[in-house]
């Protein structure tokens, strides 16, 4: 992803990139695979979640997630969603008709390098199953210290 399109995705106050415009972004141009294999992705992300601007060794990790979910899935729906513990943001990609569990954990490995440089983890949940679920954990932006108030 280019610098001038990684502008046009971070927030108003240039705090973070929205993940849930990154992902619509990132589909968008994956669609081709997508088409020939038959497999609808669906953008269930919050727009809460921002990827830190200094973060942005994630992004190409995203993208290759998605080609790798779009190219080894057949006749599916994949949903991507987010969710937040502490300072980690997992984003999870979830196959309803897992088609080659296999083929999936394999094109995994080739990334999970890359995602250990981008500081994240990747991880496979029921790679054998109908339903299997891809996570991509990386650090996100620190959540405000609750104020402490005195009397």
């Amino acid at each position: 992803m280019k610098n001038h399109e990684i502008n046009v995705l971070a927030n108003t106050h240039g705090t973070g990139i929205s993940l849930r415009k990154l992902i619509s972004s990132l589909v968008s141009s994956s669609s081709k695979s997508a088409a020939v294999n038959k497999v609808f992705i669906l953008n269930e992300v919050s727009a809460e979640f921002l990827i830190p601007t200094e973060q942005v060794k994630v992004i190409s990790v995203i993208k290759e997630l998605l080609a790798a979910m779009a190219s080894n899935g057949r006749n599916t729906c994949i949903s991507v969603t987010a969710e937040r513990f502490t300072d980690t943001i997992i984003l999870n990609f979830e196959d309803q008709n897992n088609y080659n569990g296999y083929a999936l954990s394999f094109s995994l490995m080739a990334i999970e390098q890359h995602a250990r440089f981008a500081g994240g983890d990747i991880s496979i949940d029921g790679a054998q199953k109908k339903v299997a679920t891809v996570s991509f954990s990386f650090p996100g932006p620190s959540l405000p210290r609750n104020p402490v108030y005195v009397h």
